[in-house]
């Protein structure tokens, strides 16, 4: 029997997604009454899987970037990878309208940049500078048609702090849809919430977002006891016996994140039953992780100073900055130190 609950890949159905019936609903809600909504929790607390049930299980018509895709991708995050994630996304699209694709084509034949093949309804964007696709004018066609067809778009941008180093202002791009695109509903996740809104900087009166209201959906950590049933659900559902203190010892470790609950009953049902060989595993992963995160930042050697600092039970604020002026050997403004210890925090929580 094909594990359901233990799947690797995110979660589609409402039947198959535990626990988070509340936040559900509430991503309907903001959907149908918001401009831009945040989906915020921890890395794999299973906020595509909430995002992609929601979308299935209302059939909300929607153009889904994964931004990981992008910085994955051979061109690594650049205008090229997210015109071509977009363009791909778009396809998809397309191709979900069937008997309405052809009308939200002729919507889009003038657009700068947008190459249409009308004999197979494919369309495709181009990257160029010569030719690139005119993005505004792209959404401002999209949310014309949805109008005409009287629905609304949830355009989502998925993991949208990898798209970071991209010259793309996307507090002015999600402030424009705002204001003038009303049959658009910008949906945005990310793991790092201080990383994602620093990005936008919607608490910064010089943002283009600034006094606009951002919906939020904060994903929690699964309760020990929710964490515990759905570890035994999931091993009964393929008729495996796990001892209690088993159960007991991961729920404890794994600290309620869905994502390392699916990884752990998986690895389990396939032969690795060692704790710590899937705890490892994760640790690699959570690294990999700052790693990224300190190569995209101009302060790579003072995050690293801080990180060393807290690792070594460094838990003051005096301690911290102290330990990293020591290494440096220059005193540090504490308005700049405080805003990376804050940054760094997000890293770790």
């Amino acid at each position: 029997m094909l594990p359901v609950l233990f799947d690797l890949a995110p979660k589609k159905s409402r039947k198959d997604l535990y626990n988070y019936e509340y936040e559900l609903e509430q991503l309907h809600r903001f959907y149908l009454s918001s401009r831009v909504v945040a989906v915020v929790g921890c890395r794999r607390i299973g906020k595509t899987s909430l995002m992609l049930t929601f979308l299935n299980e209302w059939n909300v018509p929607h153009i889904f970037i994964d931004c990981r895709r992008i910085s994955f991708s051979s061109y690594g995050a650049s205008f090229r990878g997210f015109v071509e994630e977009f363009s791909r996304a778009l396809k998809e699209f397309v191709s979900s309208l069937r008997g309405r694709a052809s009308r939200l084509l002729d919507y889009l034949r003038d657009v700068k940049g947008v190459e249409i093949d009308f004999s197979v309804g494919k369309v495709s964007l181009k990257w160029g500078k010569r030719d690139r696709v005119d993005i505004i004018s792209l959404l401002n066609k999209l949310d014309a048609f949805a109008h005409g067809e009287g629905f609304r778009v949830a355009l989502v941008f998925d993991e949208l702090q990898e798209l970071h180093p991209i010259n793309i202002d996307f507090a002015k791009l999600l402030a424009y849809i705002y204001d003038h695109l009303q049959n658009i509903v910008v949906i945005i996740s990310g793991s790092q919430a201080g990383l994602l809104y620093d990005m936008l900087k919607i608490e910064d009166p010089t943002s283009p977002l600034y006094g606009r209201v951002i919906a939020e959906i904060h994903i929690p950590r699964l309760p020990k006891e929710k964490a515990g049933d759905f570890l035994t659900k999931g091993f009964t559902e393929v008729g495996v016996e796990v001892g209690m203190d088993i159960i007991e010892k991961a729920v404890n470790v794994l600290d309620g994140i869905a994502g390392w609950l699916v990884y752990f009953g998986w690895s389990y049902i396939h032969g690795v039953k060692d704790l710590e060989e899937i705890l490892n595993i994760a640790a690699k992963q959570e690294a990999e992780e700052i790693k990224r995160f300190l190569a995209r930042s101009r302060n790579e050697k003072r995050y690293r100073e801080i990180l060393k600092a807290i690792a070594q039970g460094r838990n003051r604020w005096s301690e911290i900055k102290r330990a990293v002026e020591l290494v440096e050997g220059v005193e540090i403004d504490d308005k700049n130190f405080n805003e990376l210890l804050k940054n760094s925090l997000k890293q770790v929580s």
